[in-house]
Parts: structure tokens; sequence; C-alpha cells
């Protein structure tokens, strides 16, 4: 437990299911107040909900969709009028990959991946450096596919590659009002993103890649998101963490 974290404020960004879910429960064991979002997918979004609301957590759900800078804004002001205050924010909204090679990949893939993982991601930062007090926190979750790019992720590996890049000039320019800003790269998660829809022989390969020789869970991701929003990583600032258990993946 980090005891600094109590009645904290924070908002994630694509919170009903996969990472974003399980981050917004392992806040839950803090004590804070959780401003979630989803996009689309309300049956999700209610259990998630309903699952963190049952721990006795102050907690909200908003449907916002992450890709539209205006609907980001509105997201913000939301969280503000409900809370007063935003202490940390956890940019997770993101799309999931699709693989096709360069030759298969149209615009359309193009613009779906850029808009919602490039420009919803550089606007969820944008509206987190204005609404973040002094001393708040700001983390992204990226993928270690922008360090690590596999065959048919061309699209999907640079907008990852995209938000890193954000992270090393806002780690900048917020550095002065001690806000800290970092990038989380998850691996290879087990049923969340990615993997989801992976086959047994593919989970195979990727577990045989890891010294850990297993797959990363959503566990592991949230509890390096909490220590990095507690006060005892407050001087990690303007990093990439990959949170790979090793793996070549």
């Amino acid at each position: 437990m980090y005891s600094d974290l109590k009645d904290k404020v924070v908002l994630i960004t694509g919170a009903s299911k996969g990472i974003g879910r399980g981050i917004a429960q392992r806040f839950a064991d803090e004590g804070v107040k959780l401003v979630l979002n989803y996009s689309s997918d309300a049956q999700s979004a209610t259990e998630t909900l309903k699952a963190i609301q049952e721990k006795g957590i102050d907690c909200v759900m908003l449907k916002a969709d992450v890709s539209s800078p205006a609907a980001i804004t509105e997201l913000f002001d939301k969280a503000i009028q409900q809370y007063g205050k935003i202490d940390v924010v956890i940019a997770n909204a993101g799309i999931e990959l699709v693989h096709k090679s360069v030759l298969e990949s149209t615009e359309a893939d193009f613009d779906k991946v850029f808009n919602l993982n490039v420009k919803g991601t550089f606007f969820v930062m944008k509206n987190a450096a204005r609404c973040l007090p002094d001393g708040g926190k700001l983390i992204v979750i990226s993928s270690t596919m922008s360090i690590h790019p596999e065959f048919g992720a061309a699209i999907y590996a640079s907008s990852k590659a995209a938000s890193k890049l954000f992270v090393e000039v806002l780690a900048k320019e917020l550095g002065p009002r001690q806000i800290s800003v970092n990038t989380i790269m998850p691996g290879i998660i087990d049923n969340a993103g990615v993997i989801k829809d992976y086959p047994a022989e593919a989970k195979k390969t990727v577990i045989e890649g890891s010294p850990f020789r297993r797959l990363g869970t959503v566990e592991d991701v949230a509890n390096v998101v909490v220590f990095l929003a507690s006060k005892e990583g407050a001087y990690i600032h303007g990093h990439h963490l990959s949170v790979n258990g090793g793996s070549m993946f």
C-alpha cells in the first residue's frame, strides 16, 4: 500500500477491460477516487464499474471517444466537476494490433490507428498538462512493439513510438512543475491487448522467448503503474519502462 495515494483522483482512459481495467482495480486497492473512461463496450464498462464500487471506492465511468480532442477535453472537465481535481492521469486507451504488411495496409487502417494511438494520446497528454496540479503524475501506456516491432506491425508500432516521443518532450516541459511523465511499455500480456487472439502455438513461442517462461499479466503492469504514481516513484521522469519480464517480445 502507498499511503500517499489515498483519496487521490486518478483518471484512466480505456479502462473498461484488459490492462486499463487491471490498472483501475489495482488503484482501487489504494483507496483512490477513480474516473474511468470507455468508448463503446458498455457491458464491460458496467461490469468494471460494479466490481470497483463493490470495493467501496468512489468511482465514475464516463463514455468518451478518445480519438476526438473535443471529447477528451469534455472528459477532463467532467472529472474536475465531479471531484474538483485530477492528481494522476493514465493514458491507456489504444487500438488493438491488426497484423497487416505494409503492402496490405490501407489509408483507412492508418487513420484508424493513428487517430486513437497518436492523436488521442497527444490530446490526453495535453489535457493532463492543463489539469494536473504541480506534483501530479502522467503515465502513458505504450508497448514494447515500439522497440521490437514484428512483421505486420508497421502502423501500430510507429503509433506507439510516437507516444514515447511525446513523453520525452512533455517531461521537459512539465518538469519545472514537478509533474512526472513516464511511459510503461508492456510486453505480451495474457488475455489483454495483442495476445488475446493469439493461437496456442504463438503463445508457446512467446513463452519460450521469456526468461521467466511465462506471459505477463495485467497485474504485472498495474503494479508498476501504481508504483510510478506514488511518491516512491517521484524521481523517475522521462523514462520508458519495459514491463516484459526480460522477454525478446
